[in-house]
């Protein structure tokens, strides 16, 4: 039986940035990501205590997103797939945020 047959449309594969409320279990906000979902290219999420959500993005970017809104608030293109999850790290009193794209390691101060 074909997928139209039963009712349900073929769905292609989207990356969405997608927040919770961890006490009902509902989608507070989400931002797609363009381009394919590859296996492999996928890095994690950080969340700064200053309400800020960094993540890479599937063509090449590196962003950050208001946590509370999901509203995008900066994005820089490493024009490289990411390679790691970004982290962070204080030095003097400044917060730094660290990631790896392709053969680079790009640092950003908060």
């Amino acid at each position: 039986m074909a997928l139209e047959e039963c009712g349900r449309a073929h769905r292609t594969s989207q990356r969405l940035l997608r927040a919770f409320d961890t006490e009902t279990g509902d989608i507070v906000w989400e931002v797609p990501q363009f381009g394919p979902a590859l296996n492999k290219i996928w890095t994690g999420v950080l969340a700064t205590a200053g309400g800020l959500v960094f993540y890479g993005q599937t063509h090449g970017g590196f962003a950050a997103v208001d946590q509370r809104e999901g509203k995008p608030l900066w994005q820089f293109p490493t024009n490289v797939r990411m390679k790691a999850s970004p982290m962070t790290f204080g030095v003097g009193g400044k917060q730094y945020i660290v990631v790896a794209a392709g053969p680079n390691i790009f640092c950003f101060r908060v």
